[in-house]
């Protein structure tokens, strides 16, 4: 039996995360991060409900219906094929910001950074987030999700960029150095 769900039960689903999302982006002092991360879980979800159920991705499924972890799987997919597939690794970080994951997914948002030294205000953000809201420290974490970031481009971020990408980039220097993320957040570049 194909059981196909509705545009409305696609989106209550994400708004589901979503509204978990805005609610503890809003706690941590960030609530601009959510629509970086809803809306590429929403097209994520999207893609994954047009994906023909012929596709290899449904074969061996009890069901055809749409849920978040299949939609996890299928970021997953995504990622490992294409590790800059920036819809997919921001709707692996919001689901794993949702559910509660050590790391956050800052391994997803890894090849972002690499990519886009910008990126890094939101890779501090989720570090930040799983430090304030689970207590892990998440030190490590961000310091491997920065390991490809393009330290001149962050030195110029941290001295010219007005704002949180400029503090959040002088942040991301110093945890690189060797600093803990609490010290990084207390020093200045």
């Amino acid at each position: 039996m194909l059981l196909i769900m509705t545009t409305a039960e696609v989106e209550q689903q994400v708004a589901l995360v979503a509204a978990f999302l805005r609610d503890t982006a809003e706690a941590v002092g960030h609530p601009d991060i959510v629509e970086r991360l809803v809306a590429p879980l929403r097209v994520t979800m999207g893609d994954l409900a047009a994906l023909p159920r012929s596709d290899d991705f449904w074969s061996g499924r009890a069901n055809d219906r749409l849920t978040i972890f299949k939609l996890e799987e299928y970021a997953r997919r995504r990622v490992d094929r294409d590790p800059y597939d920036r819809l997919a690794g921001r709707t692996l970080v919001a689901l794993a910001l949702r559910y509660g994951a050590n790391d956050g997914g800052l391994p997803y948002i890894a090849a972002e950074v690499a990519a886009d030294p910008k990126a890094v205000g939101d890779a501090v953000i989720v570090a930040h987030w799983i430090c304030s809201e689970i207590g892990l420290d998440t030190t490590h974490d961000l310091r491997r999700a920065l390991s490809g970031a393009d330290r001149a481009a962050l030195v110029d971020l941290a001295q010219s960029h007005q704002g949180w990408i400029g503090v959040a980039a002088g942040i991301a220097l110093n945890v690189m150095a060797g600093a803990s993320l609490d010290e990084a957040y207390v020093r200045r570049y």
